[in-house]
């Protein structure tokens, strides 16, 4: 019997593949990188660049040919839209219809929702920047990762899905959770790892599921039960909050896709709670308990020239991910990979998080082959 074809699409789609995979789906994807985990779970992989229009209708056009259950978006449908409208009349997009990620993305729309449910959120403007730029932030919510944050003295003007956002103290979080588009179950709660020289929000990882005291778990259960039905939210989604001191939250911005945390799930089969969202199947009561696992991109200290013996090294770290299929040419701030770390807390996960970085990062010093500026 033939296994059931997916097509998974994004800036990179290696999470998705993966998980895919694991389901049983023969799996088709279109990314920017096709790393070798990638290639590996998706046979069908193609190369896509700058989100090009011709090539994902394309691919779609032939996955709704050989008889594909449908299409996940991932990572960097954000700023395209249209493209993610005019896929989802090629095949069915499994996942939250495109009306209402134009909701969640457009600041105009989501913070003035935020207030008339009652749910906290910081100070929020787009209609002109803040008198004082002390303490304010500029975002585009046609963006993701965080390398689109940045102080508000640097923006001029909003325009699009740009805004003005106070700064607050805070743990960065975000809850990872399920939605049938009716109610939301809560799969666990993540700390991010933000933060690079040049980019102090930029998205590096995660560690989860963590703890969090039952408070902050009620504020976000309750935040997600009005948001689910009032956005239309269907599938994996991630909610992003500040968690200060005290114990209460501040919402930040809603993901309406799968995300960057998803292997951190992976003992609760996070992707056939997705497709059990998106097909009308119930939702189950709770979620699955599980160690805490991390994830954290390394990024290029410099430019540099990964051969294949350096590749084969890192390789043979099982704990490695999303590396280049090939020899490659990396750019400072690039991702050369990912690295994981699976404890039984936290603050383990970050420990070993950090000495595999540490590890990774003396072996590029000592290894790669730096580029002439």
């Amino acid at each position: 019997m033939a296994r059931p074809t997916l097509l998974v699409a994004g800036l990179s789609v290696r999470q998705l593949a993966q998980a895919s995979a694991r389901e049983g789906f023969t799996t088709l994807a279109l990314d920017a990188f096709g790393d070798r985990d990638t290639r590996h779970a998706a046979p069908g992989w193609r190369a896509w660049h700058r989100f090009d229009a011709g090539d994902l209708l394309d691919a779609l056009h032939e996955a709704a040919a050989a008889g594909a259950l449908g299409w996940i978006a991932g990572s960097g449908f954000e700023a395209h839209l249209d493209l993610l409208s005019a896929g989802a009349l090629r095949l069915p997009l499994l996942g939250t219809p495109v009306d209402s990620w134009r909701l969640v993305r457009d600041p105009r729309r989501f913070f003035p929702l935020l207030r008339a449910l009652g749910l906290p959120h910081p100070p929020t403007r787009w209609d002109q920047p803040p008198a004082d730029h002390h303490d304010w932030l500029f975002k585009d919510g046609a963006a993701c990762g965080g390398w689109h944050v940045r102080p508000a003295r640097d923006a001029a003007a909003a325009g699009g899905l740009g805004c003005w956002q106070r700064r607050l103290d805070g743990v960065p979080m975000s809850a990872a959770f399920v939605a049938d588009g009716c109610r939301a179950l809560c799969l666990g709660f993540n700390e991010q790892l933000v933060g690079l020289p040049d980019a102090p929000y930029a998205w590096r990882g995660a560690i989860g599921p963590v703890p969090v005291p039952p408070s902050v778990s009620a504020q976000i259960d309750t935040a997600l039960q009005q948001l689910v039905p009032a956005c239309g939210l269907r599938g994996l989604g991630s909610l992003d909050f500040l968690l200060d001191t005290g114990g209460g939250v501040s919402l930040l911005e809603l993901n309406p896709r799968p995300g960057g945390t998803l292997q951190l799930y992976a003992p609760q089969s996070p992707l056939r709670l997705h497709l059990r969202a998106c097909l009308g199947a119930p939702l189950p009561t709770q979620p699955v308990s599980q160690t805490v696992n991390g994830l954290e991109v390394l990024y290029a200290p410099r430019r540099l020239r990964l051969q294949a013996a350096e590749l084969q090294r890192l390789a043979r770290r099982a704990w490695v991910h999303d590396l280049p299929d090939a020899p490659v040419d990396v750019a400072v701030r690039e991702p050369v990979c990912s690295l994981s770390a699976t404890a039984p807390d936290a603050d383990a996960v970050r420990a070993l998080l950090r000495r595999r970085h540490d590890e990774l990062t003396l072996l590029l010093e000592n290894c790669a082959h730096e580029l002439p500026c």
